[in-house]
């Protein structure tokens, strides 16, 4: 009866040891998961439409994700886990980057590219520029919680995941080497 008391908390421990050992790739495949439920929710249930900023912000998420499922059967190969993971890092911060452009041009602190605002030009391509552009402007907020839009809280969110990852990483290579 003790011997299999001890195999299991000797199991539980390899299972704590594998998760702990790709816990970037986890908790970036459950943030990232989460915040792309979260939009898809939005836009199919409340029929709040993403603007060409949003879908760019998900094609960021998709990476994210799809990195993530990578590093769990490549984690063998410690180098080839350094760069995932340190490419997985940068991706957070690109993905907080965009999200606080795009939070800046919604509060107005600054003018969005073409793609993201309604100046047009009136001439005989008026309809041409109509058709090329998305109806859903970046520069007007759809929804906000507590008064921050949810481009706002995606570049939050994804500020603090950045950090922690980047210390879980500087922890992580600091003590194999």
């Amino acid at each position: 009866m003790r011997i299999n008391s001890y195999n299991v908390i000797f199991n539980i421990c390899l299972k704590m040891k594998t998760i702990s050992n790709n816990l970037n790739a986890s908790l970036s495949l459950l943030v990232s998961s989460g915040l792309l439920l979260g939009a898809f929710f939005l836009e199919f249930y409340l029929s709040l439409l993403p603007c060409d900023l949003c879908i760019k912000q998900r094609i960021i998420h998709i990476s994210i994700l799809i990195l993530s499922l990578l590093v769990f059967p490549l984690s063998i190969f410690s180098n080839l886990k350094f760069i995932m993971l340190s490419i997985l890092n940068l991706l957070w911060l690109g993905s907080s980057i965009l999200a606080f452009y795009h939070f800046g041009i919604e509060k107005k602190f600054w003018k969005g590219f073409s793609e993201c605002s309604s100046n047009l030009i009136f001439n005989e391509n008026t309809l041409d520029q109509l058709l090329a552009k998305s109806p859903i402007r970046c520069d007007e907020t759809q929804f906000e919680i507590v008064n921050i839009s949810l481009a706002g809280w995606n570049g939050i969110f994804s500020l603090g995941i950045f950090i922690i990852l980047s210390y879980l990483l500087y922890k992580t290579y600091k003590v194999s080497k």
